[in-house]
């Protein structure tokens, strides 16, 4: 059965798109089957990966509003890696859910009949804490929240730590992962201070993601970092970081 993970945090920008993409193919370089779901209307996991929403007819829209199979909506680059896509539509259906019962349940109903084929299955979520990222906090088993290390950033980390302390009441199981610092500076002590600070009150990924030109160079070439570039520090901080995603996991069932 996956593990069901949503990469969340409400402030744009921050990486949840790059992070999402990168620890999706870093988990796949180690034999892992993954699905990776766009839950975000902006679709830029969609075009990061190399894809035109506009010439998609069906996308995790059509499994929220119109309860299509997803297996029918599912997209594969490898035999390890597959995916739904999104599109625009997916802004709309915020509006057209709010008066279904079980509104909050309709993407754990989606995942539900395919999640016995992968070992990890991971959504973005959009920048936001509506209806969309509530369906991926109850759909999911675990968050990894992708954070910037600013005093600002961390203040607003506790919209989403009330948001996940809610919806606990819905998902019983739901848990923090783990921050992931992006968008990191060594030289900077602001940074340096943030994450001390951070260290002692959540659990913080060891690997941490430094800014990088290289990173949106990889959006463009509709790659991620890590078949972009390789060798490069950040495509080893997330292969690192899929290693402690693992290792959490194997810990946690231990």
């Amino acid at each position: 059965m996956a593990q069901i993970i949503a990469v969340s945090n409400q402030k744009g920008g921050v990486g949840k798109t790059t992070s999402t993409l990168n620890l999706g193919v870093a988990l796949t370089e180690l034999g892992m089957k993954v699905l990776m779901i766009d839950l975000d209307p902006q679709s830029s996991l969609t075009i990061s990966i190399g894809l035109e929403p506009e010439n998609l007819e069906k996308t995790i829209y059509n499994a929220l509003v119109d309860d299509v199979d997803i297996k029918k909506l599912i997209l594969f680059d490898n035999e390890f890696l597959y995916f739904v896509p999104s599109t625009i539509d997916l802004s709309a259906a915020e509006m057209e859910l709010v008066s279904e019962v079980g509104r909050e349940f309709k993407l754990k109903e989606a995942i539900d009949p395919v999640k016995d084929e992968f070992d990890y299955v991971i959504i973005d979520c959009p920048p936001s804490l509506g209806l969309l990222t509530i369906n991926a906090l109850v759909a999911c088993d675990v968050v990894i929240v992708p954070m910037a290390p600013e005093y600002l950033a961390l203040r607003g980390f506790n919209l989403l730590e009330k948001t996940i302390a809610k919806v606990k009441k819905l998902n019983k199981k739901l848990t923090l992962m783990g921050i992931l610092i992006t968008l990191y500076d060594n030289r900077t002590t602001h940074h340096k201070d943030v994450v001390t600070e951070l260290k002692k009150n959540y659990p913080v990924f060891n690997s941490m993601i430094k800014k990088s030109i290289k990173f949106p160079d990889a959006v463009l070439a509709g790659q991620p970092i890590m078949t972009y570039d390789k060798k490069f520090e950040g495509s080893i901080s997330y292969q690192e970081l899929a290693k402690e995603v693992i290792a959490w996991e194997a810990e946690k069932q231990a």
